[in-house]
Protein backbone atom coordinates (compact mmCIF):
# COMPACT_ATOMS: atom_id res chain seq x y z
CA UNK A 1 0.00 0.00 0.00
CA UNK A 2 2.86 2.39 0.85
CA UNK A 3 4.38 1.69 -2.55
CA UNK A 4 1.09 2.63 -4.30
CA UNK A 5 0.81 5.81 -2.24
CA UNK A 6 4.34 6.81 -3.31
CA UNK A 7 3.47 6.08 -6.96
CA UNK A 8 0.32 8.18 -6.76
CA UNK A 9 2.18 11.03 -5.05
CA UNK A 10 4.82 10.93 -7.81
CA UNK A 11 2.15 11.03 -10.49
CA UNK A 12 0.41 13.98 -8.86
CA UNK A 13 3.73 15.80 -8.58
CA UNK A 14 4.31 15.30 -12.33
CA UNK A 15 0.90 16.82 -12.98
CA UNK A 16 1.75 19.88 -10.87
CA UNK A 17 4.95 20.45 -12.86
CA UNK A 18 3.30 20.78 -16.29
CA UNK A 19 4.92 23.51 -18.37
CA UNK A 20 3.29 26.90 -18.77
CA UNK A 21 4.40 30.34 -19.90
CA UNK A 22 5.44 32.94 -17.36
CA UNK A 23 4.64 36.61 -17.60
CA UNK A 24 7.03 38.88 -15.71
CA UNK A 25 5.78 42.40 -14.94
CA UNK A 26 7.05 45.59 -13.37
CA UNK A 27 6.88 49.37 -13.42
CA UNK A 28 9.03 52.20 -14.70
CA UNK A 29 8.91 55.33 -12.55
CA UNK A 30 10.42 58.69 -13.39
CA UNK A 31 12.49 57.58 -16.41
CA UNK A 32 14.08 60.77 -17.79
CA UNK A 33 13.54 61.70 -21.44
CA UNK A 34 16.33 60.51 -23.76
CA UNK A 35 18.19 58.82 -20.90
CA UNK A 36 20.12 55.62 -21.58
CA UNK A 37 18.06 52.75 -23.05
CA UNK A 38 16.37 50.65 -20.35
CA UNK A 39 16.49 46.83 -20.49
CA UNK A 40 13.82 44.77 -18.74
CA UNK A 41 13.04 41.06 -18.72
CA UNK A 42 13.36 37.90 -16.66
CA UNK A 43 16.96 38.27 -15.50
CA UNK A 44 18.34 36.14 -18.35
CA UNK A 45 16.67 37.59 -21.44
CA UNK A 46 15.41 41.10 -22.02
CA UNK A 47 14.10 43.73 -24.41
CA UNK A 48 15.36 47.31 -24.56
CA UNK A 49 13.19 50.43 -24.27
CA UNK A 50 14.16 54.00 -25.28
CA UNK A 51 11.86 57.02 -25.44
CA UNK A 52 11.78 60.77 -26.02
CA UNK A 53 9.11 63.43 -25.55
CA UNK A 54 7.05 64.97 -28.35
CA UNK A 55 4.66 67.26 -26.45
CA UNK A 56 3.02 67.07 -23.03
CA UNK A 57 1.36 63.64 -22.71
CA UNK A 58 2.93 62.35 -25.95
CA UNK A 59 6.21 60.68 -26.79
CA UNK A 60 8.19 58.59 -29.27
CA UNK A 61 9.54 55.06 -28.68
CA UNK A 62 12.58 53.87 -30.61
CA UNK A 63 13.60 50.56 -32.16
CA UNK A 64 16.91 48.77 -32.66
CA UNK A 65 18.45 51.65 -34.60
CA UNK A 66 18.65 53.33 -31.18
CA UNK A 67 18.49 50.42 -28.70
CA UNK A 68 20.74 47.95 -30.52
CA UNK A 69 18.56 44.86 -30.10
CA UNK A 70 14.81 45.56 -29.86
CA UNK A 71 12.48 46.57 -32.66
CA UNK A 72 9.23 48.36 -31.81
CA UNK A 73 5.54 48.18 -32.80
CA UNK A 74 2.28 49.72 -31.56
CA UNK A 75 -0.50 47.41 -30.35
CA UNK A 76 -3.28 49.47 -31.92
CA UNK A 77 -6.57 49.22 -30.03
CA UNK A 78 -5.11 47.41 -27.00
CA UNK A 79 -6.59 48.56 -23.68
CA UNK A 80 -5.36 45.60 -21.61
CA UNK A 81 -2.30 43.33 -21.84
CA UNK A 82 -4.60 40.40 -22.66
CA UNK A 83 -5.55 42.17 -25.92
CA UNK A 84 -2.09 41.29 -27.27
CA UNK A 85 -2.83 37.72 -28.32
CA UNK A 86 0.20 37.13 -30.60
CA UNK A 87 2.82 39.88 -30.75
CA UNK A 88 4.68 38.08 -33.54
CA UNK A 89 1.95 39.19 -35.95
CA UNK A 90 2.66 42.92 -35.47
CA UNK A 91 4.76 44.99 -37.87
CA UNK A 92 8.01 46.12 -36.23
CA UNK A 93 10.40 48.91 -37.09
CA UNK A 94 14.02 49.59 -36.18
CA UNK A 95 13.22 53.32 -36.36
CA UNK A 96 10.59 54.89 -34.13
CA UNK A 97 6.85 54.95 -33.49
CA UNK A 98 4.80 57.91 -32.35
CA UNK A 99 3.77 60.34 -31.21
CA UNK A 100 2.12 58.06 -28.65
CA UNK A 101 -0.32 59.01 -25.89
CA UNK A 102 -0.21 58.44 -22.18
CA UNK A 103 -3.41 57.77 -20.22
CA UNK A 104 -4.26 61.51 -20.05
CA UNK A 105 -4.51 62.02 -23.83
CA UNK A 106 -6.09 58.69 -24.84
CA UNK A 107 -9.88 58.79 -25.01
CA UNK A 108 -10.25 55.56 -23.00
CA UNK A 109 -7.95 56.74 -20.20
CA UNK A 110 -5.40 53.98 -20.90
CA UNK A 111 -1.94 54.74 -22.28
CA UNK A 112 -0.66 53.34 -25.57
CA UNK A 113 0.69 49.76 -25.56
CA UNK A 114 4.11 49.43 -27.21
CA UNK A 115 5.50 45.99 -28.11
CA UNK A 116 9.23 45.35 -28.24
CA UNK A 117 10.87 42.38 -29.97
CA UNK A 118 14.46 41.50 -29.19
CA UNK A 119 15.48 40.18 -32.61
CA UNK A 120 18.65 38.62 -31.14
CA UNK A 121 16.85 36.30 -28.65
CA UNK A 122 13.32 36.40 -30.09
CA UNK A 123 11.77 37.54 -26.79
CA UNK A 124 8.88 40.00 -26.51
CA UNK A 125 8.06 42.73 -24.02
CA UNK A 126 5.25 45.26 -23.75
CA UNK A 127 5.26 48.77 -22.28
CA UNK A 128 2.09 50.71 -21.48
CA UNK A 129 2.74 54.46 -21.33
CA UNK A 130 0.94 55.46 -18.12
CA UNK A 131 2.09 59.07 -17.72
CA UNK A 132 4.47 61.52 -19.35
CA UNK A 133 5.23 64.26 -16.86
CA UNK A 134 6.57 67.70 -17.74
CA UNK A 135 8.15 68.77 -20.97
CA UNK A 136 11.49 69.37 -22.60
CA UNK A 137 14.62 68.15 -20.87
CA UNK A 138 12.75 67.72 -17.55
CA UNK A 139 10.20 65.21 -18.94
CA UNK A 140 9.89 61.84 -17.22
CA UNK A 141 7.90 58.72 -18.02
CA UNK A 142 5.92 56.35 -15.80
CA UNK A 143 4.95 53.04 -17.38
CA UNK A 144 4.00 49.44 -16.74
CA UNK A 145 5.91 46.64 -18.49
CA UNK A 146 5.37 42.95 -19.18
CA UNK A 147 7.89 40.38 -20.45
CA UNK A 148 7.03 36.94 -21.82
CA UNK A 149 9.76 34.65 -20.49
CA UNK A 150 8.95 31.69 -22.76
CA UNK A 151 9.99 33.61 -25.89
CA UNK A 152 6.50 33.67 -27.41
CA UNK A 153 4.55 36.81 -28.17
CA UNK A 154 1.45 35.56 -26.36
CA UNK A 155 0.34 37.97 -23.65
CA UNK A 156 -3.34 36.98 -23.50
CA UNK A 157 -4.37 35.15 -20.35
CA UNK A 158 -4.92 31.47 -21.01
CA UNK A 159 -6.14 28.58 -18.94
CA UNK A 160 -3.43 26.07 -18.12
CA UNK A 161 -4.21 22.71 -19.70
CA UNK A 162 -2.33 19.62 -18.53
CA UNK A 163 -0.06 17.98 -21.08
CA UNK A 164 -1.40 14.71 -22.56
CA UNK A 165 1.50 12.76 -21.02
CA UNK A 166 0.57 14.00 -17.56
CA UNK A 167 -3.03 12.88 -17.99
CA UNK A 168 -1.85 9.46 -19.28
CA UNK A 169 0.43 8.99 -16.24
CA UNK A 170 -2.38 9.90 -13.88
CA UNK A 171 -4.70 7.42 -15.65
CA UNK A 172 -2.09 4.64 -15.40
CA UNK A 173 -1.64 5.34 -11.70
CA UNK A 174 -5.38 5.13 -11.08
CA UNK A 175 -5.60 1.85 -13.05
CA UNK A 176 -2.73 0.43 -11.01
CA UNK A 177 -4.44 1.38 -7.76
CA UNK A 178 -7.65 -0.26 -8.93
CA UNK A 179 -5.82 -3.46 -9.90
CA UNK A 180 -4.05 -3.58 -6.52
CA UNK A 181 -7.33 -3.13 -4.69
CA UNK A 182 -8.93 -5.99 -6.67
CA UNK A 183 -6.03 -8.31 -5.89
CA UNK A 184 -6.41 -7.64 -2.19
CA UNK A 185 -10.16 -8.19 -2.29
CA UNK A 186 -9.75 -11.56 -4.06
Amino acid sequence: MKRMAKLLAGLLLCGAMSAHAGLVTGTITGLPESSAPLAFGDGTNSVTFFWSINTIDRGFVYGSGFTGDSDVAVAIGAVDISDIVDASLLTYTSGFVGPLCDADCNAGGVGTFIVLNNFVTGHYGVVRIDDIIGGGLDATLNATWWFQDDGTGRFARTTSVPEPGTIALLGLGLLGMGAARRRRAA
